[in-house]
């Protein structure tokens, strides 16, 4: 679950690309958002967090 404030939103709202990013990667083209690990159920406390 997001525990960022204001949490991001769920991963079937309209705005799901609004979710904060987790791990980012500009030069490999890649991202994770709060929306993409939810949707796979990893619970947010197991995962790296970003500065951004």
């Amino acid at each position: 679950m997001c525990q960022h404030q204001p949490p991001c939103p769920t991963s079937d709202s309209a705005d799901r690309e609004a979710a904060r990013l987790v791990a980012h990667q500009p030069e490999q083209g890649w991202s994770v958002n709060c929306t993409f690990l939810e949707s796979l159920g990893t619970a947010m406390s197991d995962c790296p967090r970003s500065s951004v």
